[in-house]
């Protein structure tokens, strides 16, 4: 049995356990591509399996949903539950198309359009007083004791604060093809940051973005185009809240910086074209003080953890492995992209 095959037998294994125990229609369950989870839609509704990394990604994600205002479209949760091993998540099914997939024969108001939703959702969300009780949930630190390598991963999907990427550092500086160097350079950039850092200082539970002042509040983390749904000509549902947490507005611009720099010009003219809607759409999200060096911090975090999902266990020199070292290396050097990225947005501001 090759990894393939391996792969699949094990997914399927761990959907039979599920389906013993979820509440679910008798139809047949149909594979969604996902990057961290096992999905399947069955019938009328949506099953997710979590089974790697922080298995508390579904309460967490449960807690603030059930909570969210007006305004911010999310598909109705009617199962959940959760072993030693596997958690799961039943969600009703919303009718409609990944944006992601839509954007390629939008016109350009309507990408527009689109990304003004999404960043109009993200400030509603951002500005929201949750319950104390919700915020506790975020604020509870994680991972819990444990400094693996899977438990680093799997706590959040940027590795701040700067003492987690850090310890998440030494992991990829095991990882065989690596140049230590790189590492250096890249704990030496992430020190020197660290007083930038904003998920550095507990925020005190119960308060919120606006109550107390720190400008952190609640952050959808993953919020791109691929985890919202597109149908006549509005956002429907914004998915996949399991990597929310407490932190600040800036925090959400990650996802449209993480294939730069190296991804070509065309994938440079579309993040300078979404980055350019959201200032519009949520302009505290670029607001804070040192904009361009926070973001430098945060695609450095993110790029060491790219490289440690992505490498452990491939051949030096592979393509595949390989580029995410390259993009670790760019992006330690200079923070040049971001530069040219926030410029474009600062031309845009001005001349609208």
């Amino acid at each position: 049995m090759d990894m393939k095959q391996a792969a699949a037998a094990a997914r399927q294994a761990r959907l039979t356990r599920v389906l013993g125990s979820a509440w679910v229609p008798a139809q047949t369950p149909v594979p969604i591509a996902s990057d961290s989870n096992d999905v399947w839609r069955i019938g009328a509704v949506v099953l997710r399996i979590c089974w790697r990394g922080d298995r508390d990604r579904f309460a967490r994600e449960a807690a603030v949903t059930a909570a969210l205002p007006p305004g911010i479209p999310y598909p109705e949760i009617v199962d959940a539950g959760r072993n030693d091993e596997l958690a799961w998540q039943v969600t009703r099914a919303v009718d409609g198309v990944p944006l992601a997939a839509a954007w390629p024969g939008m016109p350009a108001a309507h990408r527009r359009g689109a990304v003004h939703q999404i960043g109009q959702a993200l400030a509603v969300l951002h500005a929201h007083p949750f319950p104390a009780e919700v915020t506790a949930v975020l604020a509870a630190p994680r991972p819990a004791g444990d400094t693996s390598a899977e438990a680093l991963i799997g706590a959040d999907l940027n590795p701040l604060p700067v003492q987690r990427a850090l310890l998440l550092a030494q992991w990829v500086r095991a990882v065989p093809g690596v140049d230590p160097a790189l590492i250096d350079d890249a704990e030496a950039r992430l020190r020197g940051m660290a007083d930038l850092d904003p998920l550095g200082t507990p925020v005190p539970a119960g308060k919120s973005a606006i109550a107390s002042g720190t400008g952190i509040g609640c952050v959808h983390g993953d919020a791109h185009p691929a985890n919202v749904l597109w149908r006549d000509g509005r956002v429907v549902a914004l998915l996949d809240f399991e990597w929310v947490r407490l932190g600040p507005a800036d925090l959400e611009l990650v996802p449209y910086l993480a294939d730069h720099p190296g991804a070509g010009r065309q994938a440079e003219a579309r993040a300078r074209s979404m980055l350019g809607w959201l200032a519009e759409s949520h302009p505290a999200a670029f607001a804070p003080p040192c904009l361009l060096t926070r973001l430098w911090l945060y695609q450095i975090a993110y790029s060491l953890r790219q490289v440690l999902i992505h490498c452990p266990g491939r051949p030096a020199g592979e393509l595949a492995a390989d580029q995410f070292v390259r993009r670790l290396r760019r992006i330690v050097a200079s923070p040049g992209h971001l530069q040219r990225l926030l410029r474009a947005v600062a031309e845009r501001q001005a001349s609208s």
